[in-house]
């Protein structure tokens, strides 16, 4: 009897965790530029409080809010400036101890980002009125400046109090995290360039039988193009991987052990992946391979439709640790299915991240179909499916051989119908994944 898929994910996960220590010692540097899609190899949190000083929000005048409690267009309040102070010049020194004069009050210009005035008295400017809000008066007899205003101000209006933003050892992004742009805006803005990243996964790819052609190869009458190995190598590509696609191996078992051998003596690879010849015909020599390298099968077919051959495998490297290693199926569909249901697990799980969260959405079954659509109760069933825009609707595509690339170039996402469902009605939740890798 096939194991469960959910058995397989928890093995697949097992056996990621014990390579984790390892995984995790291999870090690196990176500049925040490059940082982006990049998996952190520790937390990181803020190193200090933002804002630093108390800053405007605005371009203003710095004053005291409780002088113009009386102000109204019919009795403005006068205001003398006394400086003007920009982002990054030093705070205005300020004092208040000789006013108001002649009912005038002290106020100081400001710009956006520009630090509050400081002194014995600075405290007391305690908040912006934007430019917008006053008056500029003028005094061609002399050349101070002053300005009038005729509403009352709030007090700290305007003002971004320090630490108001980041506190100091807030979090930014927790370890196996990818970062995104707004990550690095928040490391940035905090003064971190250089964060530590796990490194990316390397991952070798090897499509097998005699009847495939490279894409570069002149077409023969009976004959495939191999669509498994550019596949696999765009979707980790895209993923984040190291992925080093090294041809396609003949149906040999001499062959496929040379092809193994030469990847594992270059100690490097976390991940082989193989496509086709794991099932039970003759030309099917992955099983047998695997345990004349001396690797350690830990499962061989899993109750997955498709996909129901899929072996996952641990082999003892070149030099030391061990190497993942994962036989797909050689049917297109069903090779991206394992990429996506199996694989994707050890690698999330590797890099320390949590289990995927699927999205739910209701199907919409097709008015030419019946009121349901039927399953096979024995497997878990992954179905390329087309995901509505708004992300509460999901199509599941009808034409779905595991042979046939056509239809699903139509997917945006996979439609998961775990073992025990019969049928899924019109309307009815099920869980959605995207074809990405995330």
């Amino acid at each position: 009897m096939a194991l469960s898929y959910t058995d397989a994910v928890e093995r697949v996960e097992k056996e990621a965790r014990r390579q984790q220590a390892a995984f995790l010692a291999d870090s690196e540097k990176c500049s925040i530029f490059n940082a982006c899609d990049r998996a952190v190899s520790e937390p990181i949190s803020s190193p200090i409080s933002t804002p630093a000083f108390d800053t405007s929000a605005m371009d203003g005048f710095a004053l005291q809010s409780v002088a113009t409690q009386g102000a109204s267009p019919e009795r403005p309040v006068t205001f003398e400036v006394q400086g003007t102070t920009t982002a990054g010049d030093e705070p205005h020194s300020h004092s208040t101890r000789n006013y108001p004069r002649d009912g005038i009050q002290p106020c100081v210009e400001i710009m956006t980002g520009a630090p509050f005035p400081v002194g014995p008295d600075g405290d007391r400017l305690d908040c912006c009125v934007p430019i917008e809000d006053v008056v500029l008066l003028e005094n061609k007899l002399s050349s101070r400046r002053y300005i009038s205003l005729s509403k009352p101000a709030k007090w700290r209006q305007h003002r971004r109090l320090a630490g108001g933003d980041f506190s100091r050892n807030d979090r930014i992004i927790g370890v196996g995290e990818r970062v995104n742009p707004q990550h690095i805006m928040a490391m940035a803005s905090v003064g971190l360039a250089e964060i530590p990243v796990l490194r990316k996964p390397r991952i070798a790819i090897f499509s097998t039988g005699c009847e495939l052609m490279s894409s570069e190869a002149a077409s023969h009458r009976f004959m495939i193009h191999d669509a498994n190995g550019p596949y696999l190598s765009a979707m980790l590509k895209k993923y984040g991987a190291d992925v080093d696609f090294r041809g396609v191996v003949r149906d040999s078992p001499i062959a496929m052990e040379n092809a193994l051998l030469e990847a594992l003596g270059q100690n490097k690879y976390d991940v082989i992946l193989t496509s086709g010849a794991v099932s039970a015909g003759r030309c099917d020599m992955i099983p047998g391979v695997i345990s004349s390298i001396g690797g350690r099968t830990v499962f061989h077919k899993v109750a997955v439709k498709p996909g129901h051959p899929v072996l996952f495998s641990v082999l003892p490297r070149g030099g030391q640790g061990e190497t993942a290693f994962f036989g797909l199926p050689g049917n297109p569909v069903a090779a991206t299915a394992c990429l996506r249901f199996i694989v994707l697990p050890y690698l999330r799980t590797l890099q320390c991240q949590l289990r995927e969260r699927p999205q739910s959405a209701r199907v919409q079954v097709p008015k030419s179909s019946k009121a349901a659509l039927a399953f096979r109760k024995e497997a878990d069933i992954f179905r390329p499916a087309i995901l509505s825009p708004c992300r509460q609707t999901v199509q599941i595509i009808e034409d779905h051989s595991p042979g046939k690339t056509k239809p699903f170039l139509h997917a945006n996402c996979w439609a998961h119908i775990p073992s025990a469902v019969e049928q899924v009605c019109d309307g009815e939740a099920v869980d959605a994944y995207p074809c990405d890798l995330e």
